[in-house]
């Protein structure tokens, strides 16, 4: 069986432009990526792993259904990690389920530290 995967969100440093990040916004998303069912049946399980180091802020992965999403209100979360009132290294990983289309990342209140990467596989 083959396996996908999808960068997130690049290595992004508070501060420092990098990817959709500007350097000076606290809030940003992650470019679309083609979720597990974008495909059409492929499956329902994807996983998505955080690499975080001295991290602080909130991350959010949205996912939409609809096919061409234009506007923000077409997405909406299915997973979250809050570390906004402590600064946190850490890799783990979660699975999420559902017959996605599109899913991306999105990060608000970053205050501190490295996203050193945020992947999907399914």
């Amino acid at each position: 069986m083959k396996t996908t995967t999808l960068q997130l969100l690049p290595t992004t440093t508070y501060g420092t432009p990098s990817g959709n990040y500007d350097g000076s916004s606290s809030d940003w998303a992650g470019d679309d990526q083609p979720a597990a069912n974008y495909y059409g049946g492929f499956g329902t399980l994807q996983t998505v792993a955080f690499f975080l180091l001295d991290f602080q802020g909130l991350i959010k992965i949205e996912s939409t259904l609809d096919s061409e999403p234009t506007v923000d209100s077409d997405w909406f979360k299915v997973e979250e990690y809050d570390t906004t009132s402590a600064i946190i290294t850490e890799n783990f990983s979660r699975n999420i389920t559902g017959y996605f289309v599109w899913i991306r990342a999105r990060v608000e209140n970053f205050e501190a530290g490295t996203i050193t990467k945020v992947m999907l596989s399914y």
